[in-house]
């Protein structure tokens, strides 16, 4: 025999889940924004957080830049008018390259493109920097970007030549 619609209403056509679950629509929905309040409290938490990590890491880096000494990479006669050098400075883990751009004009940079830290090389026929994996391209003058989707320049460094060796120090320190 067929229910009628106020004992279908009432939980009493026999639907087991109604005794299992006995939370009415208002406080379902209740239930739903205080969760959905914590979620977004806790995310923003976490973004936060990560947010002040990478300002922290980024100062930090700048800060243990700041601290090293100038290097001696190369005299002026091992490097070719148009060619380039790779080094690391300021620890062996950080790739740099330092390019002569003319008789008495250098330009040193960290090797990783601002992009994704791929490795960019230098183009001797073009006078550029690219770097391969997303066809960017820089200056190799002052390492702004020209094209591709690099929007930040490379991270150049302070080249000294003193008694025919060129020294590179970090843009902030201090040379000596």
């Amino acid at each position: 025999m067929p229910l009628d619609h106020n004992e279908r209403q009432s939980g009493r056509d026999g639907a087991r889940w109604r005794q299992d679950f006995p939370i009415q629509s208002g406080e379902a929905s209740y239930a739903a924004r205080r969760e959905f309040t914590k979620f977004l409290g806790l995310t923003s938490t976490a973004f936060v957080f990560g947010t002040l990590i990478a300002a922290g890491r980024s100062i930090w880096k700048r800060w243990a830049a700041a601290s090293h000494a100038p290097r001696a990479v190369a005299r002026v006669a091992e490097v070719d008018v148009g060619a380039y050098k790779l080094f690391r400075y300021p620890t062996d883990g950080d790739p740099c390259i330092l390019l002569r751009l003319g008789p008495s004009a250098f330009a040193a940079f960290n090797q990783n493109c601002s992009h994704l830290a791929c490795p960019v090389h230098f183009d001797t026929e073009a006078g550029h920097l690219l770097c391969p994996c997303h066809a960017g391209v820089f200056d190799a003058s002052d390492g702004r970007p020209l094209a591709g989707p690099p929007r930040r320049g490379l991270d150049a460094l302070r080249v000294d030549v003193r008694n025919g060796t060129i020294w590179v120090s970090d843009p902030g320190g201090a040379s000596t």
